[in-house]
């Protein structure tokens, strides 16, 4: 199975990818996985800043194993931010082309499992054509509004189309889709990202009245909300404080993660805040145990993975109805608040840490490894594999 996509951990970027890496390392455990990662060309600038965003890109290696999985990085013509968007299918595949010969020519692939329709999905396309093999795309983005740019729904449209099996992370991704693909599209099944249960085991009790958030942090995150949130709890003499885990990987969100560093200062509840960084894995699994309650405050969300690590670390969550949080949140295990309504949020959060003795922690876990388990999920791909090859092929 040859996978397609962008967005895969690297030594450079080990963050970047992970609801990528989770299930094709796990999927390898049940056939022979390979993946082709893209990755920008960089000409030889020197590696100061602001030149530093682009350089890095050089020490990606072209080749490298990933937790056992083989990983090839072909470069690509890009132009900056996104000056180039509408002509990356074209330029991916003009990288992708050599190194998929050589590939073929040595490992002859049955299947190929694009992550994200856009580029991934279109260059995926041209491949499983040109080597007469079935396309799976797993879509990770609502295509509104971002199909709406130029030049995009014209290369994603008919190359879905093509696509054996279409697998959105959640429902109102799916929907999404639906809206532009009409009654004759192929076969959509709703497959979410799954959870690590061993990477997210339970733990002692929480911190009390601690608040936590995992995320980029930029402004579709909803951090400015929470940030009037917490200062409407310090207003009513609530002791709440927030830790707030993650960073940024591209120019655009640095820039925003700037800003957002500003404003506890400009709310008065600096104080209230800790910001730590981009953490290791395992260091944010460890906060997830430790505190009271996860919270994701998103303008929109295709999913919400932290949502589900939180919940099998026995940790309550409360999130927006922005997409896909909807497909996740109950109320016997959190709350839902409408976006961008600070108020609703401060409530939600009171309510989740004054009630927090009757959120069980074994049944949150039971919860989220029941609907999400990377087991289960997994199983459900795998299954799409089968489906889709020849009875011999599948049965070897």
């Amino acid at each position: 199975m040859l996978v397609v996509a962008r967005s895969y951990p690297s030594e450079v970027l080990p963050t970047l990818g992970l609801w990528t890496e989770r299930p094709t390392r796990a999927l390898n455990e049940r056939c022979d996985v390979r993946v082709v990662s893209p990755v920008p060309y960089c000409p030889p600038l020197p590696s100061v800043r602001p030149l530093l965003q682009y350089t890095r890109f050089r020490h990606i290696p072209s080749r490298d194993v990933v937790n056992g999985v083989q990983v090839i990085r072909p470069r690509y013509a890009a132009g900056p931010a996104t000056t180039l968007y509408a002509l990356e299918p074209a330029a991916w595949s003009r990288a992708l082309a050599p190194a998929v010969d050589r590939l073929y020519r040595e490992w002859p692939f049955d299947l190929v499992h694009a992550h994200l329709a856009y580029p991934e999905g279109v260059a995926a396309a041209r491949i499983a054509r040109r080597f007469r093999v079935p396309l799976v795309i797993s879509e990770h983005a609502p295509w509104e509004p971002w199909l709406r740019r130029f030049g995009v729904a014209r290369q994603v449209v008919p190359a879905a189309r093509t696509a054996a099996a279409l697998l959105p992370v959640s429902t109102s991704v799916r929907d999404t889709m639906l809206g532009y693909l009409g009654s004759d599209a192929p076969p959509l099944d709703v497959v979410p990202p799954g959870v690590d249960g061993a990477a997210f085991p339970l733990g002692e009790a929480p911190r009390p009245r601690r608040i936590l958030f995992v995320g980029l942090l930029n402004f579709n995150k909803g951090l400015d909300v929470l940030f009037e949130a917490l200062a409407l709890l310090k207003g009513r003499g609530d002791p709440v404080a927030l830790t707030a885990v993650g960073g940024s990987h591209y120019r655009n969100t640095r820039l925003q993660e700037e800003r957002i560093r500003r404003l506890p200062e400009a709310l008065g509840i600096a104080d209230r805040v800790e910001f730590t960084g981009s953490l290791e894995p395992s260091r944010v699994a460890s906060l997830m145990r430790e505190h009271a309650v996860l919270v994701l405050p998103s303008r929109a969300e295709s999913f919400g993975s932290v949502l589900v690590e939180a919940l099998a670390s026995g940790t309550p969550v409360v999130a927006t109805r922005c997409g896909g949080p909807e497909d996740i949140v109950r109320d016997d295990v959190g709350r839902l608040v409408p976006v961008g309504d600070p108020p609703a949020l401060a409530d939600a959060l009171a309510s989740v840490l004054d009630r927090s003795q009757s959120y069980a922690p074994d049944a949150l876990r039971r919860f989220a490894l029941e609907r999400f388990g990377l087991d289960r999920i997994v199983e459900r791909i795998h299954e799409h594999y089968l489906a889709l090859l020849p009875g011999e092929r599948a049965a070897a």
